[in-house]
């Protein structure tokens, strides 16, 4: 019997194994005939390949831009931070710095970055220190673009679970199909006489890892 095609097989190896089975199939005048049975398995990959693509893309899009935002917030909140400090003669106990930061800047930049843009959000709503003031539009541009790369973090779940529902109904749709060819190919045995696993000999039996090009890459494929 055919192996199970499951989705953590990628799309470079379950082409390989469609591309295996018709080579064989081809190779054999017996099993000839069945070969359009198998025409339109490459081309079930292509759509599903194509939004894989999309979705990898807006997640490295959503991922890059929190990166970005988060790094480019922290560097505003250390600016604020260092003009802040020397406001207060550089006094960590002043009632002035503990209004904005009760932990030092470095544990402040670290924390959770929903919870630094709720905390500067609070700032920006009920402060009016002169030193803030004068960082107000670069902290509100930034904590604008850190709030949005939080929420278009959240919203990753869905098409991740969506892009993973479609690559686990490629991978059993091709596996039915394949049953149904080594039925197929079962019965052309038992009409030519011909050995029990004979149908086996169409399916990739392993897979095994891919040489490495030259110049690195590589990958695994079943054979």
């Amino acid at each position: 019997m055919p192996r199970q095609l499951t989705v953590q097989w990628n799309f470079d190896e379950l082409e390989d194994e469609i591309l295996f089975t018709r080579a064989a199939i081809k190779a054999d005048e017996d099993a000839a005939d069945l070969l359009p049975m198998t025409d339109k398995w490459l081309g079930k990959i292509v759509p599903i390949r194509a939004a894989d693509l999309e979705t990898r893309e807006h997640i490295a899009e959503v991922d890059g831009g929190r990166v970005v935002a988060n790094g480019r917030f922290d560097i505003a909140c250390v600016a604020f931070a260092d003009a802040l400090f020397a406001a207060v003669g550089k006094d960590r106990g002043s009632l002035r710095w503990l209004a904005f930061f009760v932990r030092s800047v470095t544990r402040f930049i670290r924390m959770a970055l929903v919870d630094q843009v709720a905390r500067v959000r609070g700032w920006l709503s009920s402060s009016k220190d002169p030193v803030l003031e004068l960082h107000r539009a670069e902290l509100d541009k930034r904590v604008t673009a850190a709030d949005l790369a939080v929420v278009s973090t959240r919203g990753l779940a869905v098409g991740r679970g969506e892009n993973w529902q479609r690559r686990a109904e490629l991978a059993e749709d091709l596996t039915r199909e394949r049953d149904g060819l080594h039925d197929a190919l079962s019965g052309v045995a038992r009409d030519k006489k011909l050995p029990r696993h004979w149908a086996d000999l169409f399916f990739a039996r392993e897979r095994r890892t891919r040489p490495e090009p030259a110049g690195g890459g590589g990958g695994t494929t079943p054979t």
